[in-house]
């Protein structure tokens, strides 16, 4: 099974996030209730060493923090853009989160998508789109952004690729610690 390790969102995001939907010819639009804050991807492995990168992010105590959604952008050249996504303002609190898991998911043999990690929602395939097309949409939501939303959470998510699109499941999800209140 292919596993990702992600920030769930919460169905008023997956609204706002689902509104970005069109405009751009070619693309292939992530269903907005998939979207969620990729944290890394791990890829296909087999049903036991899932169960041993669960109890491995199990171990993970961290504390909750915030994070803010903000902008879009392209991953690829702004020349020939693969990804379109919605940008998550990078922070050491989700940078540090990341750092966590992968060193979780590697402490039991398992290997993590190895490109530079930025925190995205993604939006769409774009790699046959116009690129004026995609140039344009940039531009019009330069300016997006959602309310700031409070993490608590993070999932082991799997992914079932099927004729039409990717199938999401929570497979397990981890609390984050609450706050030391002053």
């Amino acid at each position: 099974m292919r596993l990702f390790v992600a920030i769930a969102l919460p169905e008023e995001i997956k609204e706002r996030i689902g509104a970005l939907r069109g405009g751009i010819p070619e693309a292939r639009w992530i269903a907005s209730e998939n979207a969620h804050v990729t944290l890394a991807f791990i890829g296909e492995v087999q049903s036991p060493m899932m169960m041993d990168i669960s109890l491995a992010l199990g171990r993970i105590k961290y504390p909750s923090f915030d994070i803010d959604i903000e902008g879009v952008g392209v991953f690829g050249s702004n020349k020939r853009p693969r990804i379109l996504w919605a940008g998550v303002r990078p922070t050491a609190a989700i940078n540090l989160l990341h750092q966590k898991i992968v060193t979780a998911i590697e402490s039991v043999g398992a290997t993590v998508d190895d490109r530079r990690f930025r925190a995205h929602i993604t939006l769409a395939r774009v790699h046959n789109s116009p690129y004026e097309r995609v140039r344009n949409f940039l531009t019009d939501h330069a300016l997006f952004r959602t309310e700031t939303l409070p993490v608590t959470s993070f999932t082991l998510f799997s992914s079932h690729l099927s004729s039409s699109s990717a199938i999401y499941q929570e497979e397990v999800s981890f609390d984050l610690l609450s706050p030391v209140s002053s």
